[in-house]
């Protein structure tokens, strides 16, 4: 880095800088050296050297003008050679596999999915009764991963499950192990110390077994035999779920000399790869989003009022649909400004530079990793009034024209943005819409102002989310301060 004229964290020459990483998570890590080496610097996960980048400027030319030169991802010391899902294809097969997946998430589709939210959220609001009769505080985020697994299950890959009135249902239980196991295993550290020790574990039959991640082995087989039983069905099946879209695509021509790429239908090894990537990355950053948002009403309940009177003026008594929920525009601002300020998936917008170019005086050689640093850059105070502070209104139409572009970017940008951010939003509003037409949500016993999150590829929250519901009847109209 000291060549390229890029300042970071003096590494170790046996770990790199990931002792620090380590100790105390990478997004906080990486926020310490923001603000000691500013918004571009340089750092090593064990051998492997990494380019943080927190300018906007640069971060639109690597993720959008300058794309063909930054369309891979950040390489990852344990990918299996095939079969790699959406998130981490390259070249041909990604092309292919976007474009077999975009029509799943048009506008369309999720009109269609939308009924399968809504019988999912109103289970979910008649869990929260029982909590509301009972008066105690309790971990909504929880229940968050409950109600995440079943739209996921159903609307995805039609699937049955029962996460939400039963704890020990076999698909939150794999889910849950299986994330477990990526989080408190020392597998990864030891090859991004070692990254020669890959080609020993990849050598191991029984890979999975090793990791204590069995829980892949089980997801597979379920998806494989849905797959199955698709397979006999036909294109004429009237399902709609990604699973069938995969199998008997909608094909969107979006990309130049596709033709060649699409003869072949993806095979059931690759359905199954891009049906388990959209599974893990929907439960763990959908439910965090939710959780955080319950968080962040608790403490600002001025503007849960607000929210809760734009819902009955404008869907009140009537059935929610998909229409009606897309006139909620200060729930728009809501969500945004709990993006910015947790954006769950900022560690995982990365690139890779294909070849050796120059930006703005700044060299980033061909191989080298792109880190977005999309936690930092949404909490600088050169770009945000007060970032610390929750203020929706920053995002208002009168104000919105305020943001510099590419200081904000919660979901990525360019070609390889979240596929699934639609599918996102979409499943937060109905479920927030639905919670606050009947309750108001408070602070639990021993809620912090300010909730510790830690990074485990998503950033989540570090602790139970603690919060009590009570029914809006009683107390909507009774005055109310922010704490």
């Amino acid at each position: 880095f000291k060549k390229l004229g890029i300042r970071g964290p003096r590494p170790s020459l046996v770990y790199g800088n990931l002792k620090e990483i380590l100790e105390k998570g990478q997004h906080q890590a990486i926020q310490d050296w923001t603000q000691k080496y500013g918004r571009i610097f340089g750092y090593f996960e064990g051998y492997t050297p990494v380019i943080t980048v927190g300018e906007p400027d640069l971060l639109k030319e690597i993720l959008v003008k300058d794309y063909p030169n930054f369309k891979r991802r950040k390489s990852f010391p344990l990918a299996p050679k095939k079969s790699l899902g959406l998130f981490l294809e390259e070249g041909d097969q990604w092309k292919k596999s976007r474009s077999m997946l975009t029509p799943a998430f048009s506008s369309g589709k999720m009109k269609k999915m939308f009924s399968i939210m809504n019988d999912c959220t109103d289970l979910f609001v008649e869990n929260l009764d029982g909590k509301a009769d009972d008066g105690k505080s309790f971990d909504i985020y929880s229940m968050f991963q409950c109600l995440t697994v079943d739209v996921i299950g159903r609307c995805a890959f039609g699937l049955q499950t029962d996460a939400q009135k039963d704890s020990t249902d076999p698909f939150l239980t794999q889910i849950r192990t299986l994330f477990n196991g990526l989080t408190k295993s020392i597998i990864l550290p030891l090859v991004m110390f070692m990254p020669f020790l890959r080609y020993f574990i990849f050598a191991v039959k029984n890979i999975v077994v090793i990791f204590g991640m069995n829980p892949v082995v089980w997801l597979r087989e379920q998806l494989t035999e849905v797959i199955s039983i698709r397979r006999d069905m036909g294109p004429r099946s009237t399902i709609v779920d990604l699973v069938q879209l995969m199998i008997y695509p909608e094909i969107k021509n979006q990309h130049k000399n596709i033709d060649s790429i699409l003869k072949r239908p993806m095979s059931d090894r690759e359905v199954v790869a891009q049906s388990l990537t959209f599974l893990l990355a929907g439960y763990e950053t959908t439910s965090t989003g939710l959780a955080f948002m319950s968080h962040v009403l608790a403490m600002n309940p001025s503007i849960q009022l607000r929210l809760q009177e734009e819902i009955d003026e404008k869907i009140g008594e009537n059935e929610i649909d998909y229409d009606s929920i897309q006139k909620l525009t200060f729930f728009d601002q809501v969500f945004d400004e709990v993006c910015r300020m947790y954006p769950t998936a900022s560690l995982i917008v990365t690139r890779r530079a294909s070849e050796t170019k120059i930006y703005n005086g700044i060299t980033i050689p061909e191989g080298i990793n792109i880190q977005a640093n999309i936690w930092a850059l949404h909490r600088d105070s050169s770009y945000w009034q007060q970032p610390s502070t929750f203020d929706p209104d920053r995002f208002s139409q009168r104000r919105r024209s305020e943001i510099q572009g590419y200081t904000y970017l919660p979901f990525g940008a360019g070609p390889r943005a979240c596929i699934g951010m639609r599918f996102a939003i979409l499943e937060t509003k109905i479920t927030i819409v639905k919670v606050l037409r009947k309750f108001q949500i408070i602070k639990g016993d021993n809620m912090k102002a300010d909730l510790d999150v830690e990074s485990r590829g998503a950033i989540v929250p570090k602790d139970p989310v603690n919060v009590k519901v009570i029914r809006r009847e009683t107390n909507i109209n009774a005055g109310i301060k922010d704490s």
